[in-house]
Parts: C-alpha cells; sequence; structure tokens
C-alpha cells in the first residue's frame, strides 16, 4: 500500500538530508513510501531509474543477470540510507529477501534539488527584494516540469537571478494578443484568464492559470506576436524573464533538432510517430503519411489526444511553429522533437 512520506523521514537518508528544509518538504510531497513482498523485485537490470529508492524496513538482495547474490542491504545498517543502486539504466537486480517498506523519490527532481541547494543557490530576499515570499511552491513545480529539469543548473540559477518579480491587480491584462512577445512569465501567486479573439467573434476564453503556471514562450521561440491574451483574475504575482534570456538560458539548451532521414527511420522503426502543428488546410494540400494533424494553436487543448508513452517528431514547413509546439510537449512532460528546417518541399 502506498503512503504519504512525512519530510523527518528524510534525516537518516543520504542524500536528503543534506536538503534544505523547505526542499525535503517539497520534495516529500512528490514521494511515496512503499511496501513489497518477499520474492517481488523492485526493479530489474535494464530498467531506467526514475525513482531513487531508500529502504526503510525488511531486506533486498542485488543479484547479477545470472540472479547471483551481489550484496544484502538490511533496513537499519548502514548500506540502507544510500539510494540503492541508482545508476540508470538499472546495473543490478533487486530482490526483496522479506516484506520490505521503501520510499520512492522522483529521481531527477532529487537531482536537480541537489544541485540548486549545492550550487550556493541565492536566498529568497535576492529574488523578491527581501519580501516574506515561500518560494518553495512556484519554484518546485517549475523545477518538477520536465523541460526545466533538461536545463543545465548554471542556467536555472541563472535564469531564477535574472527573472524580475511583477504584482498585478484584478482585472489587469500582462500579454495582449498581436503584441510582440518580450517576455516569459511565471505566476508566483494569483490565478489568469487566457482567451483567443477571432474576427467578429466574442474572445474565446481558453485556459485559468495558476501557482507555478508559465505562459508566454510560444511568441519568443516564434519570434512573433502575441497569439493569446493572459489577464489577472485576482491580485497576484509574477516573475518574468527578458525574451533574450529565455532563448540563452531556456530554450536553446533543450532545442532538440532531428533531421529528416533520423526522423523517418524512428518513424518506420514504431519508435516515433509524425505530429503536424500546421493549419488543416495546410495540411490537407500535403503533408505526410500516418501524421496526426494538431494545429498549433489547439494543441494544448488537444493534449489529451496525444499518448504519454509516445515520441513525437514535430513538423510544419519552416521549423518555427515546430519548435513552440515541441516546448509545449516537452513542458507538458511528452517526449518530443522538431524537424530541422521544416518539411521537405516533396511533402
Amino acid at each position: 500500500m502506498d503512503a504519504a512520506v512525512d519530510p523527518a523521514l528524510f534525516v537518516n537518508y543520504i542524500p536528503l538530508n543534506a536538503l534544505r528544509p523547505e526542499s525535503q518538504r517539497n520534495l516529500a510531497r512528490k514521494s511515496t513510501l512503499m511496501e513489497a513482498a518477499a520474492g517481488s523485485y523492485l526493479f530489474r537490470i535494464g530498467d531506467p531509474a526514475e525513482a531513487a529508492l531508500f529502504l526503510v524496513a525488511g531486506e533486498v538482495q542485488l543479484e547479477d543477470a545470472s540472479g547471483k547474490a551481489l550484496v544484502v542491504i538490511r533496513a537499519g545498517e548502514a548500506s540502507s540510507f544510500h539510494r540503492i543502486a541508482h545508476q540508470s539504466p538499472r546495473k543490478v537486480a533487486a530482490r526483496c529477501l522479506r516484506d520490505a517498506r521503501y520510499v520512492a523519490v522522483d529521481a531527477s527532481l532529487l537531482d536537480v534539488m541537489l544541485t540548486w541547494d549545492q550550487s550556493g543557490r541565492f536566498e529568497v530576499g535576492e529574488l523578491t527584494g527581501g519580501g516574506a515570499v515561500d518560494d518553495g511552491d512556484w519554484m518546485t513545480k517549475l523545477l518538477q516540469m520536465r523541460v526545466f529539469q533538461l536545463i543545465p543548473p548554471s542556467n536555472l540559477q541563472a535564469m531564477f537571478m535574472r527573472m524580475q518579480e511583477m504584482r498585478a491587480d484584478p482585472g489587469q491584462v500582462i500579454v495582449r494578443q498581436g503584441e510582440p512577445g518580450d517576455f516569459f512569465y511565471v505566476i508566483m501567486e494569483g490565478r489568469c484568464m487566457v482567451t483567443r479573439e477571432a474576427p467578429n467573434q466574442k474572445p474565446m476564453r481558453l485556459a485559468e492559470l495558476d501557482t507555478g503556471s508559465c505562459f508566454g514562450e510560444e511568441s519568443l521561440i516564434a519570434d512573433g506576436e502575441r497569439n493569446a491574451t493572459v489577464t489577472m483574475l485576482t491580485r497576484g504575482r509574477l516573475m518574468r524573464l527578458s525574451k533574450q534570456d529565455f532563448r540563452t538560458l531556456l530554450n536553446d539548451p533543450i532545442a532538440r533538432l532531428i533531421g529528416f532521414d533520423e526522423a523517418g527511420a524512428l518513424v518506420q522503426a514504431g519508435k516515433a510517430k509524425w505530429l503536424d502543428v500546421r493549419l488543416p488546410s495546410e495540411y490537407q494540400r500535403a503533408h505526410l503519411p500516418d501524421s496526426l494533424n494538431i494545429p498549433l494553436y489547439m494543441l494544448r487543448m488537444k493534449l489529451a489526444q496525444l499518448d504519454p508513452a509516445t515520441t513525437y517528431v514535430v513538423v510544419c514547413d519552416t521549423g518555427r511553429r515546430s519548435s513552440v509546439a515541441a516546448f509545449v510537449l516537452i513542458e507538458k512532460g511528452y517526449e518530443a522533437y522538431t524537424l530541422e528546417n521544416g518539411l521537405p518541399a516533396k511533402s
């Protein structure tokens, strides 16, 4: 049976006990206390180490590919206070010799938090001008997004240091459709409404955003105008990052470009699917076989149509719209690549 984790449990476990108390609390909320029966495997050789596991009760035996015992880890002994064979992919298997309880911690989030805490992280006052802020909520939400876990820690630190705080009142427009993009935004406190206007129609309400949500990246990546208006619903506090800093610190390091031949081989092998983000009229005129068409402006609303276990190669005519779409997909936890230079003319 899975259970919530008390951060006080971290005191004996390395490197969890090296985290700052607020980092421990935030990490504990994303961790789980789990149980496994004698004879069952916590993991096998070749499994991805998506979670860092710490033994709380019982005995676990590490085994090689032939099933030969390599070492036995017993709860309460020194070896049990470290992560269990945390290399990824797993180099050994872990089998329970007795009923066991263990803590499963998000390995990527742990790594980011360790790096962040150990790299001389700034004090909260430096970021907010001395205001009393619980940075754990919005910062942790950001660091839990896969897109931020792909960014080098030094870039993350620079990003947070260069962000500027702004306060906003209910009804205040933060970005307006049709205007040029200048900043990337993260919501520290409050809620926003996203709307889009179309000729001769009332504004369409697309979404509501709350603490930890980010917006504004699309026009910065595409170097175009804002495609929606974001308005405060409540009093709020935002952090914003300039267009140039966003590109240098966030977008460039995670740009995942792939050539047409390599992408085609992945699709042919069943390891990826084409995702065309052009308009339906463009798609109908010419498109890649077996490709899925979701226009960029509909992507966030149609994410439920995509399989989280599938890798998507995102395509458009030039690569600009697909770069935006790939960023959105990675931000939401999907595996995505951008087809370099856009669709070939023969398509």
